[in-house]
Formats: C-alpha cells, sequence, structure tokens
C-alpha cells in the first residue's frame, strides 16, 4: 500500500513538473518575441530604413506612374500581394517564413477603399505612400495588424511581412456612371 501510493505521489508530481514546462507564452512574452523578431529581420534586410511615426517599415521597390498623385484615403485600389509571417530559423535566421495567404498566381486583384477600415490599418497606411502600378514591402508590427487576437494561421502579437503591387486605383474623385437596373421581363399591362 505505501509502494502504491508513493507511486502515486511520484507520479503526480512528475505531472505537475512536465505541465508547469509546457506553458504558453504569457501576452508580454509573446510581445517581447515579435520584437525581437522585428528587430532582428529589419536589422538583417534592411538595416537603412526607418519605420513610419506608425511603426510601418515601407520599403518601395518600384515607384508607381510619375503624373499619378499618392493614394487617398477614399480611394478604391486593387493589389495582390503576398503575406508571411517572420520566423526564426535554426538554419537560417530570422528570415520570411509561412506564407499565409496570397492572390498572385492566377488569381483575381484583391480591391478595397482605403481609410475604409476593412483591411488592417498597416494596409491602410502603407497605401498612401504608394501610387497606381507601385510596388513595396511592408513589414508590419502586429498593433498595425491583429495585436493579441489571433488568426486562424497568424499567431497573435506577430509582426507580418507583405509584398504588395498595385493593380489599378480608381480616385474617389472620379465621377462614375449610374447605372440603371431594369428586370429583365418588364410586366406589361
Amino acid at each position: 500500500m505505501r509502494i502504491r501510493l508513493f507511486n502515486m505521489f511520484l507520479f503526480v508530481a512528475m505531472l505537475a513538473v512536465v505541465i508547469s514546462s509546457c506553458k504558453t507564452p504569457t501576452g508580454q512574452a509573446q510581445r517581447d518575441l515579435e520584437q525581437e523578431h522585428l528587430s532582428r529581420y529589419i536589422a538583417k534586410y534592411h538595416p537603412t530604413v526607418t519605420p513610419k511615426a506608425s511603426g510601418l517599415y515601407f520599403i518601395e521597390t518600384k515607384a508607381g506612374i510619375a503624373t499619378d498623385s499618392l493614394i487617398k484615403k477614399g480611394d478604391l485600389v486593387k493589389v495582390y500581394y503576398r503575406g508571411y509571417l517572420i520566423e526564426d530559423d535554426l538554419t537560417n535566421g530570422i528570415q520570411n517564413g509561412l506564407e499565409f495567404d496570397s492572390n498572385f498566381d492566377g488569381y483575381e486583384p484583391f480591391s478595397f477603399t482605403v481609410g475604409a477600415g476593412s483591411v488592417i490599418s498597416g494596409w491602410d497606411e502603407a497605401m498612401t505612400y504608394m501610387k497606381d502600378g507601385s510596388e513595396a514591402k511592408l513589414v508590419i508590427p502586429s498593433r498595425l495588424a491583429y495585436s493579441s487576437t489571433a488568426q486562424t494561421t497568424i499567431p497573435a502579437y506577430s509582426p507580418l511581412v507583405f509584398y504588395i503591387k498595385i493593380y489599378k486605383v480608381y480616385r474617389s474623385t472620379d465621377v462614375w456612371p449610374t447605372i440603371e437596373i431594369r428586370p429583365k421581363n418588364p410586366v406589361v399591362r
């Protein structure tokens, strides 16, 4: 009986040690890891780039149409993009990790109105630095993306990397034709 009790006590003690060592990181630990990944990623790939006031890193890779003005709040844009997590790989170090979303490779461009809040705030801000035909790389801290809210393939407090290509811009000042919708077979009386 004593041996059984001792074995049970030993089992419970070992289980407690295993459970305590498998804790998920706290919110603060995740935020610290985000800052470390972001700092190391920028130091490795873009050491001369300074962040915007919001913390967004905007790296233009192709200038847009020279005669065009910058995209503004209220403009409708169509974009192609690839989104990556930042990963710390033991072999390669800090790098682009999992590609969590993309609409390149035969998909339609993604459309949204700049400043309407339909995309993460890092995207809304980045669009205002671009023109029709521009391409850019964005490194977005989590506070301009999903912050503490995990998404399906994006953990909480994840800095994100996007490659964006502006396909088309429709200005908010453009005059749009009125479309009259008529029924296919009008009822004749």
